[in-house]
């Protein structure tokens, strides 16, 4: 199946966000994985996002870390400093530090620190793994706090990011498949995947002219996956330039595509800016899920995204590498903490 032939019969708003049925894919339907193939390729060599129902990923884990998320933004700054993020980006980012310089937007709220704050964090090691205690960058540095002043909340995160990194894998070969590559093709890259959760608290911020907590910007990840937050407040920008808010779907999954696998993909899909626009009184919290590849996995151009008139924009590089630029540029901060 080619790229070409992914294509939806009916032509997609290239300004809209599509729903896409994902049930049929997850139980193995005759031809499930050809016409989600197609609706992925429409959405994402489009608009770059779209909603994912009928997913049956259990409300409960959801839930579960938004009530953990709100327990651990609830901590005293201290405590939560205890657990600062470092040259990993593992643990708590806290408010008024980080400025997103990967940002396009030039008016001076883009140039400003964020007033948001979050937690991330990856997978833990197994004594057993390679990698265990070879310091290797973005491999297992999780901070976690301390579970007698915050229970439950790592188990609560670490559900959550276990869920839908199972949950979008299964995704996988549906994007190949789009790409005009066998289902398996990414597969090998995501055996030890280096994924990320961001549990995110956007406070209220009353002057309205100040009202963007999270400038736009287009995520590093593979692809990323986000249940409804907690408010509205996510903006994302159509290829017309204009800002439409997040359609609200109940039980749906926000799906976008990044900079990863828009590199992976010679531009074929789009990575599209979004941003966050703050209530004035009223605090928002968004748990955000990251799929990233391998750190050693090497981002070679699919085979089917190039050709003679469309050569490979982009050398081969491993993602962390990738993961490493695009945190030096926006996270500099964190790279002298441990």
């Amino acid at each position: 199946m080619s790229a070409e032939d992914a294509r939806p019969a009916a032509a997609i708003d290239p300004d809209s966000i599509p729903i896409v049925d994902i049930g049929p894919l997850l139980t193995g339907a005759a031809n499930a994985l050809t016409e989600t193939a197609a609706a992925f390729y429409g959405a994402c060599s489009g608009m770059g996002f779209m909603v994912l129902v009928n997913h049956g990923i259990d409300d409960g884990v959801i839930n579960r870390a938004f009530e953990a998320s709100r327990r651990f933004h609830a901590l005293s700054m201290n405590e939560k400093l205890k657990v600062r993020m470092n040259r990993h980006q593992c643990g708590y980012m806290p408010p008024n530090v980080s400025v997103h310089a990967d940002t396009f937007e030039t008016h001076q709220t883009a140039q400003k620190a964020q007033v948001s704050e979050a937690f991330k964090f990856s997978f833990d090691l197994e004594p057993d793994d390679r990698d265990f205690g070879k310091n290797k960058r973005f491999r297992g540095h999780n901070k976690w706090p301390d579970e007698l002043v915050a229970p439950g909340v790592r188990d609560a995160f670490m559900d959550f990011h276990v869920t839908f990194e199972a949950f979008a894998r299964r995704l996988l070969p549906a994007i190949a498949v789009a790409l005009n590559s066998p289902p398996a093709f990414f597969d090998p890259h995501f055996e030890r995947s280096s994924s990320m959760t961001r549990i995110a608290h956007y406070p209220p911020i009353p002057d309205t002219n100040q009202e963007i907590s999270l400038p736009g910007h287009r995520d590093l990840s593979f692809l990323s996956l986000i249940p409804p937050a907690t408010q509205p407040g996510l903006e994302i920008l159509t290829p017309s330039g204009d800002w439409i808010a997040q359609p609200l779907v109940p039980r749906g999954l926000l799906f976008n595509t990044g900079n990863t696998l828009c590199r992976w993909s010679n531009d074929t899909f789009k990575a599209t800016p979004h941003r966050v626009r703050a209530a004035p009184d009223t605090d928002r919290h968004s748990n955000i899920f990251f799929l990233y590849p391998d750190v050693d996995a090497v981002m070679k151009c699919v085979p089917s995204c190039t050709s003679t008139e469309n050569p490979a924009k982009y050398e081969p590089i491993t993602f962390g590498e990738f993961h490493a630029g695009y945190a030096a540029r926006n996270f500099a901060y964190a790279e002298n903490w441990d």
